[in-house]
């Protein structure tokens, strides 16, 4: 998917009597978007905005060895070998590896001759990476930063490299002195090496500013010029933006951490190197006493100060554990980490907020590593079971737009429709990137990813939404009880006849249990797949085609 950011000009950072304002040059394609506000304790803002920073230049997967050069000697090894083996062949052959022979000659000449050439080509790729090197390494190859501006706060989002971290910044409207018109809404910011390195200097005796200003630049003058970036989007970075927000509306073990209990826990990491596998931390819960992380495969033991406050003694354990050092330069400043698991293998939320109710960064990690947001895990197919019928999507993101920020409830109020529902319709718009979904508050936030349509292609886990459509249209699904839950949820047990790879027949029962909105809050099945994987592969086809069957009721 191609991309074209246009800027009026580079983000900037000044310094003068008034303090230090950083300026945030928007994209010129989008709806305008301008504020102008000093920012209250912004020494807290700068760390988390340098935390954001790390994640959007961060690339965690193993760097792979380059066997190239090796290979392209094999095989010149290979051919010089081959004429010895083909003496025996007939005439023609000989007299092909002869002219061949003569070619590999004068392709020599040719490599002597263009060798200069090549090598001043070269030459100059290799200044003008040192250049972006130290002017912008990141500019180039790192999508930029989104930023929402809204009457509650402003929010900063954006991806790593490898797509399987994500990180938020929330700054609260109550820590913004607001001046002049705001004009909310969401844009693309250009966050340079060069703003970042002015991010450090921000010091709690000085002011800081943020300001976001429209500029529309008519034509290149020597005071500014635009400044235009064309991205190859991938559909995976689009795809990430919804499952990260879909995946937060599932329910999982929420967890305080002390600051000192995660800066122990990194700093063991940090000072060993693992040989073996496995690479995870677990954590191990037992209701009414201090949480325990155990880091292996060294079989550390880390005791926590608060309790767990669960009903229910679990262990859960994560990979991808490096990613955490995002977090390493915020610890210092908070006393504690609010940790949300959705179980093993599954992803992980953290959150760390500035002492006295101020700025929060959000960070979001996939299963692992390797695993990224847009991965196998299609957690969207679980945030909601409504369906489109009768409903006029663009009323829905009308609302939306007017309100900036809404919950299913409030959509279904207005529009006299079934919860389930409105939420099925948020979904879709989140689906389309209009939209987003704050877990912390609850709400749907309008938040346009891109100012073209966005046409994502079919993925490898649509095809486990087709196998559920089939099981659907042939009636191979029975809904064979509902249940209302004393804890508000309503349980449907669910029988599903389908074939397995071989064509024999297997009953399957999957259980799914819904919320007021229509979003899963448990879901499991008993065949081979949710066995093997439970959700952290996704839902398989048999829980789909449940929820599907449930929609329709």
């Amino acid at each position: 998917m191609q991309v074209t950011q246009s800027y009026s000009r580079p983000s900037t950072a000044q310094n003068d009597a008034q303090g230090m304002t950083f300026d945030f040059a928007p994209e010129l394609s989008r709806k305008p978007v301008s504020l102008h506000a000093m920012i209250k304790e912004s020494l807290g803002y700068a760390r988390l905005m340098l935390a954001l920073r790390q994640v959007v230049k961060s690339d965690w997967r193993p760097k792979q060895k380059d066997n190239t050069a090796y290979q392209e000697w094999v095989m010149e090894r290979y051919i010089e070998e081959l004429p010895a083996h083909l003496k025996n062949i007939e005439a023609k052959k000989a007299l092909m590896l002869e002219e061949r022979e003569k070619l590999k000659i004068r392709q020599k000449q040719l490599k002597k001759e263009v060798r200069p050439i090549e090598q001043a080509v070269n030459k100059s790729r290799y200044d003008y990476y040192q250049w972006l090197y130290k002017h912008d390494r990141d500019k180039w190859y790192a999508l930029d930063p989104v930023i929402s501006v809204h009457p509650d706060a402003v929010i900063f989002e954006g991806f790593s490299l490898d797509e399987s971290t994500y990180g938020r910044v929330s700054v609260p409207s109550d820590l913004l002195e607001t001046f002049g018109k705001v004009d909310y809404g969401t844009t693309n910011i250009d966050f340079s090496q060069a703003l970042a390195d002015e991010i450090y200097r921000v010091r709690s005796y000085r002011p800081a500013w943020l300001k976001v200003a429209f500029e529309k630049v008519e034509l290149a003058t020597n005071m500014g010029a635009n400044v235009e970036k064309k991205i190859d989007l991938p559909e995976t970075w689009v795809r990430g933006f919804l499952q990260v927000q879909s995946a937060s509306t599932l329910d999982g073990t929420s967890l305080v951490l002390h600051s000192q209990t995660l800066s122990k826990v990194l700093y063991e990491i940090e000072r060993k190197h693992e040989q073996e596998s496995p690479r995870s931390i677990r954590f191990l819960l037992t209701p009414n006493e201090k949480i325990k992380i155990v880091i292996d495969p060294w079989g550390i033991e880390v005791e926590d100060t608060y309790t767990y406050t669960g009903e229910t003694a679990q262990e859960i354990r994560i990979w991808g554990r490096r990613r955490l050092f995002v977090l390493k330069d915020l610890l210092p400043y908070t006393e504690r980490v609010d940790v949300k698991l959705l179980g093993t293998g599954m992803p992980s939320y953290w959150t760390v907020q500035m002492p006295d109710n101020g700025h929060r960064f959000d960070l979001g990690l996939s299963g692992w590593t390797a695993n990224d947001w847009a991965g196998k895990a299609n957690f969207d197919l679980l945030a909601s079971t409504g369906s489109a019928k009768n409903i006029d999507i663009s009323k829905v993101e009308k609302i939306l737009v007017q309100k900036l920020s809404t919950t299913p409830a409030e959509v279904a109020e207005i529009l006299n429709i079934e919860r389930a529902n409105a939420t099925f319709a948020l979904q879709e718009l989140a689906k389309n990137g209009q939209a987003m979904y704050d877990h912390l508050t609850g709400k749907y936030r309008a938040r346009q990813l891109l100012q073209q349509d966005i046409k994502l292609t079919e993925s490898e886990e649509d095809e486990r939404m087709r196998v559920a459509v089939n099981l659907i249209k042939n009636k191979n699904v029975e809904i064979l009880s509902e249940t209302a839950l004393d804890n508000g949820l309503q349980e449907y047990k669910v029988g599903v006849q389908s074939k397995n790879s071989k064509g024999d027949n297997f009953f399957y029962q999957p259980v799914v249990q819904l919320d007021k909105d229509g979003r899963t809050k448990f879901a499991e099945c008993t065949c081979s797949y949710h066995r093997r994987n439970k959700l952290r592969q996704g839902p398989c086809a048999h829980i789909i085609a449940s929820i599907l069957a449930i929609s329709k009721k």
